[in-house]
């Protein structure tokens, strides 16, 4: 009988510490997107305009790409839950100081603070459930556990408007603050697995080779991304299309379903077949947002975006452990997570002199283009469709 336990034991993926790491991840990423339709309108009440918005929402990448390497690399050596915790203070702290600034320049470097949060945090988060996961699970954890930052964008972004319109800015910090002090205590009490830190001590990489062309694929992502959650909220304003916290819920309920199985499916199918049509359906949503007339139109591409989104990152994230050795989880992370945030800054800043040069609708068809090249660049790397079915239910 205990030969017959312990693979049961082995395969298990709602431990303790998945369960705690995904509430304090749920928590952290609640705060952030409390900010997300709402922070665009406060550098507009402060005097900014569209290409100040797109610098100081896509500027806190400059600190979290400097740093994420070195804190992948550090969390190897030195363990995940210690740069949780300093991830969550920044969060804590940032928040507050937004709310007593009204200088364009203080809040650019207030941004880059917060930076140091991101990296810090998301960088170990995703690293630690790749540590604790079944390694034949690893699309389906990876699926289950982005699902709590999704869920965190069906709820925060609108509730952030309802909380502005009831309120004030002031207010919103400080609710975005007091989410950040959940996330700092839940992840307090998470327990890591024993001497993950000491086995890689003499063997912890800055920079992980094999993790590059996830990093790039990753980056092709959240270009679109970075355009979107920047400018999204002005686009809605401009056309009286309600709360446009609305097309983040409709987003991340889609975003929450498709990680439900697309993971899944990328363990028993393969991972190319997952992530090129979701590529596809990104760039046709990216690309619509700018023919957008009504609220209905809105969600619907919310929810198709979503669909993309959700297929594509979590079998990326699989495809990434698929290819890097068991003791260089962290510098993998720190690189692949670094190419998320280039993706998001550079849509946001190049996203805000485009749509202050041309207008929003153009912008919004130019912010597809990456998400096509994401499908030619895997297909060329993998000459077909990546891992293959045998492959993929290897790892599922």
């Amino acid at each position: 009988m205990p030969s017959m336990a312990t693979p049961a034991r082995q395969e298990r993926l709602f431990t303790p510490p998945f369960l705690l790491t995904s509430a304090s991840t749920f928590a952290f990423f609640s705060s952030f997107q409390l900010q997300l339709p709402t922070l665009p309108l406060y550098i507009l009440f402060i005097g900014g305009n569209e290409s100040q918005i797109g610098l100081i929402l896509g500027i806190f990448t400059v600190t979290s790409i400097t740093l994420r390497p070195f804190v992948g690399r550090a969390s190897d050596v030195r363990g995940r839950r210690i740069f949780m915790l300093v991830g969550a203070i920044i969060f804590i702290v940032a928040p507050l100081l937004y709310g007593i600034t009204s200088s364009i320049p203080i809040l650019l470097a207030l941004r880059l603070f917060h930076g140091v949060g991101i990296a810090c945090f998301t960088t170990t988060t995703t690293a630690l459930i790749a540590d604790i996961s079944p390694v034949r699970r690893r699309g389906e954890a990876m699926g289950y556990f982005g699902m709590f930052s999704n869920l965190a964008m069906a709820i925060a972004p609108a509730l952030g408007i309802v909380i502005l319109t009831a309120t004030n800015f002031v207010i919103l910090f400080v609710a975005s603050a007091g989410l950040a002090l959940l996330a700092l205590i839940l992840a307090f009490f998470i327990r890591e697995p024993r001497g993950q830190g000491a086995a890689n001590n003499n063997r912890a990489a800055l920079f992980s080779r094999p993790a590059l062309i996830p990093t790039l694929l990753v980056t092709c992502l959240t270009l679109t991304y970075g355009a979107v959650i920047s400018f999204l909220p002005l686009y809605a304003v401009e056309h009286g299309l309600a709360n446009p916290g609305f097309f983040f819920t409709a987003y991340a309920v889609a975003l929450i379903l498709a990680r439900a199985v697309a993971g899944n499916l990328s363990d028993r199918f393969g991972r190319g077949p997952v992530l090129l049509p979701g590529f596809l359906v990104l760039a046709v949503a990216t690309g619509l947002l700018g023919m957008a007339t009504s609220l209905t139109a809105l969600l619907l591409l919310g929810f198709l975006y979503g669909v993309g989104f959700g297929s594509i990152h979590p079998a990326l994230s699989a495809y990434l452990l698929d290819h890097i050795g068991g003791e260089s989880k962290g510098a993998a992370m720190g690189t692949f997570t670094a190419g998320f945030d280039l993706g998001i800054g550079a849509g946001s800043i190049v996203g805000g002199f485009l749509a202050e040069g041309m207008g929003l609708s153009l912008m919004f068809g130019l912010a597809a283009l990456p998400a096509l090249a994401g499908p030619v660049i895997f297909v060329i790397r993998e000459r077909g469709w990546g891992l293959n079915r045998a492959q993929g239910a290897e790892h599922g």
